[in-house]
């Protein structure tokens, strides 16, 4: 049986994308407040250029991740993040 991959709309990417890679990047606990708020305006601004088009999920990380200059995810390292420690996870 062959597997179709389903494109989506790029609304549904932004929000994807935001949860899965910019909200467990390790550069969103910096003392900085506003770099989650930077990256969702940034996300926002790049789904508004791609309006109406549909890719698939893979399609868009490497878009991120490639062409643009906002997105440099890093690993986010557990034991070190408040977050992970108030919520108890090591």
């Amino acid at each position: 049986m062959i597997k179709i991959k389903k494109t989506m709309k790029t609304e549904h990417l932004v929000n994807w994308y935001f949860g899965n890679f910019c909200a467990r990047c390790g550069n969103i606990d910096r003392e900085d407040k506003n770099y989650g708020k930077d990256c969702w305006d940034k996300l926002q601004e790049l789904g508004k250029k791609l309006e109406g088009e549909e890719m698939l999920h893979k399609e868009f990380v490497d878009l991120v991740r490639n062409n643009s200059t906002f997105c440099k995810p890093t690993k986010r390292i557990f034991h070190e993040c408040k977050l992970c420690k108030s919520l108890g996870i090591r």
